[in-house]
């Protein structure tokens, strides 16, 4: 995998249009599955709670990346050198753009910021003496239906 790519206005422009469809496509579904805040889906149930807080960080974390893209300065035969490696595809580098953008309501749900358990939550590991675990944790989906709403609506 190369450090850098280098690429075109015209890749620059699909590329971001790519993520923001891929994001709204994300915040659309969860909005259809949770509802807003003052008209929850009353017949999603808590136990997909992990699956929607997956998709829901993996659009956070898309947001990260399109800011980034937005950030890089095209050069003077047009170009964009795009740091691939260590920002393009980088979680932590995009968790932490979009949370440092995004309205402060949605960070409730990463308390500890961008960790591996956000990104992990559908895994199982294998814990010191080689046992299977999964990840756990408490999120309530009110706060999550919140933090679609309100990321939704700053997106739009």
């Amino acid at each position: 995998m190369a450090g850098f790519k280098i690429i075109t206005a015209d890749q620059m422009n699909q590329t971001q249009k790519k993520i923001h469809i891929k994001i709204s496509s994300m915040l659309d579904f969860l909005d259809k599955c949770l509802g807003q805040p003052d008209n929850p889906n009353q017949n999603m149930s808590q136990i997909y709670v992990y699956e929607m807080y997956s998709i829901f960080t993996h659009a956070v974390e898309e947001y990260g990346k399109l800011l980034y893209m937005k950030s890089i300065i095209q050069d003077t035969d047009g170009k964009y050198d795009v740091n691939y490696r260590y920002k393009f595809r980088d979680h932590t580098t995009k968790f932490n753009l979009a949370l440092a953008d995004l309205p402060e309501s949605i960070s409730v749900v990463y308390p500890g910021g961008f960790t591996k358990m956000a990104m992990n939550v559908l895994n199982v590991d294998l814990d010191d003496n080689n046992n299977p675990t999964d990840i756990e944790f408490d999120i309530d989906i009110d706060v999550l239906r919140r933090c679609v709403f309100d990321f939704k609506n700053y997106f739009i």
